[in-house]
């Protein structure tokens, strides 16, 4: 026990790390929100480039000052997005989910930081600029939004929950099937939120604001960040089919209390083929 404890008491300058970091890349995020020009109306190149150039000023603010206190520490960058090393103190940095919503002036995007240790997560930060609403997570220390503690929701059926949902459709059979879900979700009157972020739904479903999330496409970095805070809350993450969930090799998932995730997988089981 006492081990345990001097454990986690190591993850908090961490965190505190973490939470400078995401503040401070916020910050230029809520700049550049507010300075930019239309993109809507500009032309395709100008748009990525801005974007990209922007993207890439926050993950090496937040990269900088990852550095400066944890110099042995691996950064994870874009390139090694599938990749942890097992022998180092990993930090995942998500530095803008929600580019379209960022894009188009809509107001709801955020970043994210995971750290992880020997493939656990151990922490996660979620920050929304403009909300000002910081979403963390200690492993086995519950989960907090700006300081409070966080729960998942306990509805236990279907009518009238709130679920989040994410997909992208690249093959006629994923389409055809992922179809048949939302048809048979939307007939026992489940209420679905396409948010365009797909790491504040999951924070979203910590603190309690979304029943379930479902997601058909993702990205692992999109994913790490939410998990531990689903966990800590409460919550727990499984794919359709029922299976454990696995960062990489999972094609998607469901999530939300343990009582709303076994009716929700037993309605989606009737469904052919999945």
């Amino acid at each position: 026990m006492f081990f345990f404890i001097k454990k986690v008491e190591k993850m908090y300058p961490m965190l505190n790390i973490a939470v400078r970091a995401a503040r401070k890349g916020g910050s230029i995020i809520i700049q550049k929100y507010d300075t930019q020009k239309n993109f809507i109306e500009s032309k395709k190149n100008y748009k990525e480039n801005t974007i990209s150039k922007i993207i890439q000023t926050v993950h090496k603010i937040m990269t900088d000052i990852i550095s400066k206190a944890y110099p042995n520490h691996f950064i994870c960058t874009t390139k090694y997005n599938n990749y942890f090393k097992e022998n180092y103190v990993t930090w995942i940095i998500n530095p803008l989910d929600g580019l379209n919503n960022f894009e188009k002036k809509i107001p709801h995007f955020c970043l994210s930081i995971s750290v992880v240790i020997k493939n656990k997560t151990v922490i996660s930060v979620i920050y929304d600029p403009l909300k000002n609403e910081l979403f963390t997570a200690i492993r086995g220390k519950g989960a907090q939004l700006n300081g409070y503690r966080m729960r998942c929701s306990n509805i236990n059926s279907l009518n009238n929950s709130k679920i989040g949902i994410n997909f992208l459709m690249k093959e006629q059979y994923e389409t055809k099937n992922y179809f048949k879900i939302i048809e048979l979700l939307l007939s026992k009157s489940i209420r679905f939120i396409s948010s365009g972020s797909s790491v504040l739904d999951l924070a979203y479903l910590a603190a309690g604001r979304l029943d379930g999330v479902c997601n058909f496409s993702f990205k692992p970095r999109n994913i790490i960040s939410g998990e531990l805070q689903i966990r800590e809350s409460g919550g727990i993450i499984s794919e359709l089919t029922g299976k454990c969930f696995n960062y990489f090799n999972s094609t998607s998932l469901v999530t939300g209390n343990s009582k709303f995730l076994r009716v929700i997988l037993s309605e989606i089981r009737e469904i052919n083929n999945i």
